[in-house]
């Protein structure tokens, strides 16, 4: 105020009322104004605001300026615009002096604020009227209602919820709020409630308002009364209550809590009923009982029969102070003399079960009484004993019967323990009358489980339902058709499987009864060695066709397709390269076909998951070192970055026990068995050469022993199914069958290297699992092989085996090295003095002759120290065969590609440039 008091607005009103506050009443009110802690508000009659002080911009956020101007319904929330704007109408009509209203602002920011808002006519000008509200911010007690609402509105729907009934009642007995369970407990309703019709010294018997007289009083004094029942009245009938007062307003009001004890009062009048049935029917039973509430047994109660059978007092004490009464009788359990201390009560009140036990009693007159006892425990609802209960059977007559039939049940039960084959015998109605050893064995049945009943219960459908009507016909017509010996029916045992069976019935007439005995004889046995027979000789026609077609087929493609692969490489025309191309195809598809059959028959069922083969090789060496024993040495090793593969884990476990368990078979003197993991990548030259091959990375898994190893004719039929070398009955030939059919069905590869009294090596090349979201792993630039080409050298290449000795021979000849090759050391050594010019040897480790690798290449360096040599096996390791010496040669492990052959021999012989 004090600045453009005169100056109209845009819509012709004047900026501020400040010229309608004349004389020295002017300062007065602008200090009021400015400094007022409540908002003021002056509004002009067109609804904008001329003016506002600072407590209205703090509470809406806004700056004075911002205000200045606005409609006042601007910051006025949508749904109390209606109300406000009917009472601005009705005032700026003076048709009221004033107004006050709660309503909503809208903030600045967004939010709501809750105000009082008292607004009246200025007096002023009637021409320019305007009018001046008080603004107080009353946010806080609305949120503290709206709490309070909440709280109530929880607490009355709680209150409507549970189950008990719940009121507010005066201490004249009107009921003032009840919840539901109240007004239903008494048949009342909500109108009733709200007319005053309701109140509880109304519905309550005159012989009950003593005791609500009492509870308001305590109430009164203590805050709250304790428990009571009493009654209520609905529609005539009395409804027991449990209540509970508290005290409210200082004892004007009370808080009542009320249970109906309907069901409750008629489950104890059922079990008072039902107490006094038990009562009843225990003393009725033919049942001796005994039962106690006292834990030192110093009174125990007894029904007639007890009292009478044992010659005991209703009432008596089984304490040591108070058991004079039972000296003269002497108790036995199992034939032998026990004290009280283990009768069945005593144990039973020490919180033990007896079932089915048999006790005998002896008296001083040779009086003997024989029971089967049982007892228990009493327990409260907390678990914990309270008393015990004991029952006993007089079976004194049954085991005289027992001692009369005993040596003719004795015979008989001989004559079916004993015999080899299942016996039953039945009645002329089909029920069984004795079931021997054999026949539960058989059929899975304790005997009790199937003496009495008919016979049909041991036959599948739909001979069941026919058996009675065999027995009816032959009764009837005499018709033979269930007797005989030699007949092969179907027997179903207990847990529902179906077996062949032999039977032979007899017939004996016992009193003018029928009785039917019944031998049978288990045909499984006899139907599944048949079968597994005719199933051994179709896997061996299997095994022997695949191993046999399959190996022959395999050498012949891999020189078809290793001499493919080097005139591949040498051709540069067109079409001679598609001409090869597709011979290559073909015998690669061949090659497929081969791996097809020796699949063939392998049904194992895989669960291939993400493996960690390290892990597992850590966990079996302990089994294995274990499992083989102390005469065998178990080493394992494992690359640190290991690929994840994709396999069955506990297969591979099988595989490589079975793979130990050869090897120990292999050394019987003892040994070493080492077992490796490795990343290894099978080149496209080493695929082109082994067609059942895929190129790309493997987790290759080597197990080697030092055993006596395999020459070439066992190798080739090691993995064919059945083959064995040891003696009958010391192996079933499927082990090394089983691993080829693992390692294949898990998309691998599997190879062995053994030489005679040299050890064998298994190798199984499982794939690299492809794992999702793996990073692609940057390639090292590979070097073209023909940069690694030789220079004219000469290399002495030493191997047995005429094939591998060609390949390598061609192989080493297309790299650019001249070659001068032999069979075994000796022969070597001889060219060797014929060609003093040899630059290199490349030998095989184990070789026939006497002479190995290892000896030949310390006969070279005697002779030629200059000369490079390169040792290549088909073993893990090479200290398999090196037993122990040292050498600084490198050394190339079979199979390897042109690439490996190419780059080792450049690295051997450059580093001794």
């Amino acid at each position: 105020m004090g600045h453009g008091v005169k100056e109209k607005d845009p819509s012709g009103s004047a900026g501020a009322p400040n010229d309608l506050v004349d004389g020295p009443d002017h300062s007065l009110f602008q200090l009021v104004f400015d400094q007022a802690v409540v908002g003021i508000e002056l509004v002009d009659s067109n609804g904008r605001l001329l003016d506002v002080n600072a407590a209205v911009c703090a509470l809406l956020g806004y700056a004075r300026d911002e205000l200045i101007g606005r409609r006042f319904e601007e910051i006025v929330h949508p749904e109390d615009r209606q109300q406000v704007s009917a009472l601005v109408a009705q005032l700026m009509a003076r048709k009221i002096p004033s107004y006050r209203i709660e309503k909503r602002y809208l903030c600045k920011n967004g939010t709501i604020a809750w105000v009082r808002v008292s607004s009246s006519l200025a007096a002023a000008d009637p021409e320019r009227p305007y009018r001046i509200s008080i603004v107080e911010d009353i946010s806080e007690r609305k949120q503290a209602e709206e709490v309070q609402r909440a709280s109530e509105a929880r607490l009355r729907t709680v209150l409507e919820a549970i189950p008990i009934g719940a009121i507010l009642s005066d201490a004249d007995g009107r009921v003032l709020e009840a919840n539901k369970a109240y007004l239903g407990l008494i048949g009342r309703s909500l109108a009733d409630l709200r007319a005053g019709r309701v109140r509880w010294d109304e519905i309550t018997p005159p012989e009950w308002l003593a005791a609500d007289e009492r509870a308001i009083a305590e109430a009164r004094a203590h805050g709250v009364s304790s428990l009571y029942e009493k009654e209520y009245l609905r529609d005539g009938k009395r409804i027991p209550v449990l209540l509970k007062l508290a005290s409210v307003n200082n004892g004007h009001t009370f808080a009542v809590f009320v249970l109906d004890l309907t069901e409750r009062k008629a489950s104890e009048a059922a079990l008072q009923a039902r107490t006094t049935e038990w009562e009843a029917l225990i003393e009725t039973a033919p049942v001796a009982v005994w039962f106690t509430y006292d834990p030192d047994l110093r009174e125990v109660r007894a029904n007639r029969l007890a009292s009478e059978l044992l010659d005991l007092p209703l009432v008596f004490g089984l304490s040591d102070r108070e058991s004079r009464p039972l000296s003269r009788r002497r108790i036995f359990r199992n034939g032998a003399e026990v004290t009280l201390d283990q009768a069945p009560l005593r144990r039973a009140i020490r919180g033990g079960e007896v079932r089915n036990e048999e006790w005998e009693c002896r008296f001083e007159d040779d009086r003997r009484v024989d029971l089967l006892y049982n007892a228990s425990p009493l327990r409260d609802r907390s678990g914990a004993v309270v008393g015990a209960i004991a029952a006993a059977v007089d079976i004194t007559a049954r085991k005289h019967s027992e001692a009369v039939l005993q040596e003719r049940e004795a015979r008989l039960h001989s004559i079916l323990e004993t015999v080899p084959e299942a016996l039953i015998t039945i009645s002329e109605k089909g029920a069984v009358e004795s079931f021997s050893r054999s026949a539960a064995a058989l059929f899975g049945y304790l005997p009790d489980e199937v003496i009495g009943r008919n016979i049909s219960m041991l036959m599948p459908s739909p001979y069941r339902e026919a058996h009675d009507s065999y027995l009816e016909r032959y009764l009837r017509t005499g018709e033979k058709r269930i007797i005989g010996i030699g007949r092969v029916v179907s027997g179903q045992r207990k847990d529902g499987s179906v077996f062949p069976m032999e039977l032979a019935v007899g017939e004996v007439k016992v009193g003018g009864q029928h009785m039917f005995t019944g031998f049978v004889r288990d045909l499984t046995a006899t139907q599944k060695v048949e079968q597994e027979l005719r199933q051994a000789q179709r896997m061996e026609a299997v095994g022997q066709l695949t191993g046999g077609v399959a190996h022959d087929f395999n050498n012949l493609l891999t020189v078809i397709l290793g001499n493919l692969e080097m005139l591949e490489m040498r051709l540069t025309d067109d079409r001679e390269l598609e001409l090869v191309r597709e011979a290559r195809e073909t015998a690669e598809h061949g090659a497929q076909l081969t791996e097809r059959l020796l699949a063939f028959g392998r049904r194992q069922p895989l669960q291939p998951k993400l493996t960690d083969v390290g892990d597992l090789l850590g966990e079996m060496t302990p089994l294995l070192r274990r499992t083989l024993g102390e005469t065998i040495q178990v080493r394992s090793r494992s690359d640190n970055d290991l690929w994840q593969v994709l396999v069955d884990p506990s297969q591979l476990q099988n595989a490589i026990l079975n793979l130990a368990l050869n090897a120990r078979d292999a050394m019987p003197a003892g040994g070493r068995l080492t077992i490796m993991a490795e990343n290894a990548e099978l080149e496209p030259d080493y695929a082109r050469m082994h067609p059942e091959v895929r190129a790309g990375r493997y987790v290759l898994v080597a197990v080697t022993d030092t055993g006596i190893g395999m020459p070439t004719e066992i190798q080739e039929r090691a993995f064919e199914p059945f083959f064995t070398t040891k003696e009958v009955g010391a192996g079933s030939g499927l082990g090394l069958s089983m691993v080829y059919g693992f390692v294949k069905q898990s998309g691998g590869h599997v190879a062995i290297y053994s030489e005679p009294g040299h050890g064998t090596t298994i190798r199984m090349y499982l794939p690299r699992a492809a794992i999702p979201d793996e990073a692609v792993e940057e390639s090292a630039p590979v070097t073209p092989v023909e940069a690694l080409h030789g220079q004219g050298e000469i290399v002495l290449l030493v191997e047995d085996e005429p094939r591998v000795r060609r390949m390598t021979t061609a192989r080493l000849q297309d790299l650019g090295y001249r070659v001068v090759d032999a069979a075994n050391g000796p022969a070597a050594l001889a060219m060797l003095d014929l060609h003093p010019e040899i630059d290199l040897l490349f030998t095989d480790m184990v070789m026939p002759g006497g002479m190995t690798g290892t000896d030949l290449a310390e006969a070279v360096r005697i002779r030629r120290p200059e000369i490079r040599i390169l040792f290549t096996s088909g073993y893990a390791e090479p200290d398999v065969v090196l037993r122990g010496q040292t050498t600084e040669a490198r050394w190339l492990k079979k199979p390897y590609s042109t690439r490996e052959l190419a780059r080792t021999l450049r690295e051997v012989l450059d580093a001794g440039s």
